[in-house]
């Protein structure tokens, strides 16, 4: 990929100005299910290259699929070991101990592991025998193999004016929008650094797929769109019809098992009769994941309609139907159009969820877009120009005319600390790059200090920036 000198000279600001602030890493102690953590390795968060625990050379040739029966997390895997070529399945526990606190070695299903992976160890030596009495090679996944930008929850700073609304206040326009440009393009950077991590652990369609699900998911629902994406893979789903497609997607989600169609107009009756003629056969052969703790854990409250996760698998099917025209635009970025993308985007449409907003809600009174402009703008934001700008950089001028159409709580939070009462900042708010780069502003420093603003580096050392 093509380094962005923007992002590089931000990066470097920043390290100059964090210099004497010690850096927390991302732990294991935050509230993350065991379901995350294989989601994050399947995703290649975790990268392809690894030490084992005994000091070998441990590379993943094929992450394999993620496991729907009894038996390991992920099967048909093959990964090199000193040059060896191993194929096989591969398990994930949050502890080393786990493999005997589950009896895997005891469990016949699990004699063709090829390696262990864990978050924590015990100080002793753990060793990971099968059945048969067969060492499993070992691999420890640190907080620090996470790509920059994956990190714990973190609380919101206080929503007040900060100590670098001063210096800022001083600072000719072009200056201030320089760092913001900048700070824009360097989160740009670790996006496209995410998502290339993907594509080097799955290949292009399937990371496309994948992060363009996450991003239907909206901010509450991401890591739910992003595990259904990983179990039920392009190259799987694309091979079933469209009627088998939203049976796989409905029933793996788990919306399927609460809902009856009793009592419901006759559209939704029909539909839901097709789901299920197709989901009965299959449901058996996913019993692991319509388990409780395996089950993707939607969030549901406040959530306005149109966001419903059950709408927005929808809009999945109906990505899917037209994926060709989908992902050809995003296959090589000489031949991006972002008008063609937007508008094959936009004119998406399905007979029952262009009328519904749930399941088992009522037909709406007009019909609705499947995505709308602003879900566009995400995909755009998260997706498209990450993918593209470090192929073809000058796609990166385009990017810097995209409007902002939408803000959050972060984004407003940000422009009160950054700027206060000072007029000049709704100027650095219209486009989606200041949107980006104020975030990134935001979770660099004012995210990372405890101090209340008092001890924060960045205020004093603004006038750095030339």
């Amino acid at each position: 990929m093509t380094a962005l000198p923007l992002a590089e000279r931000y990066a470097r600001f920043r390290d100059t100005v964090l210099s004497g602030v010690q850096e927390t890493l991302p732990g294991f102690d935050e509230p993350m299910t065991e379901m995350d953590f294989q989601s994050l390795w399947f995703a290649g968060a975790f990268g392809s290259e690894f030490t084992s625990t005994d000091g070998k050379a441990v590379r993943i040739a094929d992450f394999g699929v993620w496991n729907s029966g009894a038996g390991p997390d992920f099967n048909d895997c093959a990964i090199t070991i000193d040059g060896q070529t191993l194929r096989g399945d591969i398990e994930l526990d949050p502890d080393a101990r786990d493999w005997e606190r589950h009896t895997h070695g005891a469990n016949e299903n699990f004699n063709h592991v090829v390696l262990h992976l864990f978050m924590h160890a015990p100080e002793d030596r753990f060793f990971t025998r099968t059945s048969e009495h067969r060492e499993v090679p070992q691999v420890l996944l640190r907080a620090d193999m996470l790509p920059e930008g994956i990190k714990p929850k973190r609380h919101l700073a206080a929503a007040r004016l900060g100590r670098c609304a001063t210096p800022l206040r001083e600072m000719e326009a072009v200056r201030v929008q320089s760092i913001i440009e900048s700070a824009a393009q360097h989160r740009l950077e670790l996006k496209s650094k995410r998502l290339h991590r993907s594509v080097a652990a799955h290949g292009r369609e399937q990371a496309i797929y994948q992060a363009l699900a996450q991003t239907l998911g909206y901010r509450k629902n991401q890591q739910p769109f992003a595990i259904l994406a990983q179990r039920l893979p392009l190259k799987k789903i694309t091979q079933l019809d469209a009627a088998q497609r939203e049976a796989w997607l409905f029933g793996v989600s788990g919306f399927l098992e609460s809902v009856r169609s009793d009592d419901t107009e006759s559209e939704t009756r029909s539909y839901l009769r097709q789901l299920w003629s197709e989901w009965w056969k299959q449901r058996d052969s996913c019993a692991r994941w319509l388990d409780d703790r395996q089950l993707p854990r939607w969030k549901l409250n406040a959530i306005r309609p149109g966001n419903h996760p059950q709408r927005r698998l929808g809009a999945l099917a109906a990505m899917l139907r037209s994926w060709s025209k989908i992902v050809t635009p995003l296959a090589d970025a000489t031949r991006w159009s972002q008008a063609a993308w937007r508008e094959s985007l936009l004119a998406l449409t399905h007979d029952f969820w262009t009328t519904h907003y749930t399941l088992l809600s009522d037909v709406t009174a007009k019909p609705i877009a499947m995505i709308g402009e602003t879900r566009v703008q995400e995909m755009l934001a998260n997706v498209a120009y990450p993918l593209l700008v470090p192929e073809r950089t000058r796609l990166w001028a385009e990017y810097l005319e995209l409007p902002a159409l939408l803000d959050n709580q972060k984004v407003r939070r940000a422009v009160l600390r950054l700027f206060g009462d000072d007029p000049r900042g709704s100027d650095f708010t219209k486009k989606l790059h200041h949107h980006q780069g104020l975030l990134q502003i935001y979770e660099d420093f004012c995210l990372e200090d405890d101090s209340a603003c008092a001890d924060c580096p960045f205020p004093e050392r603004l006038k750095e920036w030339s």
